[in-house]
């Protein structure tokens, strides 16, 4: 099921995604390949 809104972070609206850290719905262009938003990954690595 597709989720269509406005984005938390930037504001700008279509389909949303949930940050697997904080919960909140962001847009394609605020979340990150590792599925966080781009406030929770900033200066963090998901990497194993």
């Amino acid at each position: 099921m597709d989720v269509k809104g406005v984005c938390s972070i930037c504001g700008k609206p279509g389909k949303l995604h949930t940050c697997m850290l904080c919960g909140n719905l962001v847009c394609s262009r605020c979340i990150t390949l590792e599925g966080a938003c781009v406030r929770c990954s900033h200066g963090r690595s998901f990497s194993d």
